[in-house]
């Protein structure tokens, strides 16, 4: 129980910080916003007088362009993690001696941040609706399926950005790491590009990366392009990433453990 309310209170805390300053979420919302009305001119500028491409019409690319920018937006912030600074600091020192252990501080860090977020998505997402640029799921029955492959690829970018976390015990910086990761997570998990748009080689390159089963697995549920026996398999998929990033975390966990030196302990 103990443990519990420790994660709680760091969630909390974590959503407070986030919200210290209104101003920014105002401003994150007006560019999310402007994000929403450009991916609509942008895509149908695109398929000028094209009826579809590779079998997806212009409303659905731009759906799918809009839902997957506010997603991210709760997905990928900028800051999801504050660990950097503290192991620069050799405050991490006093975070390994408290009953909660590190790896599920920082995991509850990056919910709190990911929590702090969804208003803003929110707010994209109802403007989205009312501008008539994101369109309904084209079969309602699909629904608790995109919802369950929604949390599951929460809880798969959540992972990733913990490992990522991670990198600081070997660099005390990781800027250049995290806007690495940042572009290659939007590209590579259909975020930025659909990944229907992709070549074949590449495609098939990304069934073997956890990218895809961030974001693309539930797009393409919302979007009927995965139904029934081929959207449960999916689900499955993004089941076996949490299993496999689980056991990634422990183990660099375990070596970045044998890293710390904090006043020469």
């Amino acid at each position: 129980m103990n443990a519990w309310v420790a994660v709680r209170a760091t969630v909390r805390n974590s959503v407070k910080t986030s919200w210290t300053y209104r101003l920014d979420m105002v401003m994150a919302i007006a560019g999310l916003w402007i994000q929403v009305w450009l991916l609509g001119v942008v895509w149908r500028t695109v398929y000028g007088d094209s009826a579809s491409v590779n079998g997806i019409d212009p409303r659905q690319a731009v759906s799918y362009a809009v839902l997957a920018a506010c997603l991210q937006v709760a997905l990928l912030p900028w800051h999801f993690s504050g660990l950097e600074m503290r192991v620069r600091k050799g405050q991490v020192g006093v975070d390994m001696t408290r009953p909660l252990g590190l790896v599920p501080q920082v995991l509850s860090h990056n919910v709190g941040t990911f929590l702090a977020q969804l208003p803003i998505a929110a707010a994209g997402l109802a403007w989205a609706v009312l501008t008539g640029t994101l369109s309904l799921p084209p079969s309602i029955p699909t629904v608790p399926q995109w919802l369950l492959a929604t949390l599951l690829g929460v809880v798969i970018v959540l992972l990733m950005n913990l490992l990522m976390s991670l990198t600081c015990f070997w660099s005390l910086e990781t800027g250049g790491y995290n806007m690495l990761y940042r572009l290659g997570s939007g590209l590579l998990s259909g975020a930025l590009v659909p990944l229907w748009f992709m070549p074949g080689w590449f495609a098939a390159v990304l069934d073997w990366l956890p990218f895809r089963a961030q974001m693309f697995t539930p797009l393409s549920i919302y979007f009927g392009q995965l139904d029934g026996t081929a959207a449960w398999l999916a689900i499955v998929g993004q089941l076996v990433w949490i299993a496999v990033l689980v056991g990634l975390i422990h183990v660099v966990w375990r070596r970045a453990e044998r890293r710390v030196v904090v006043l020469g302990g």
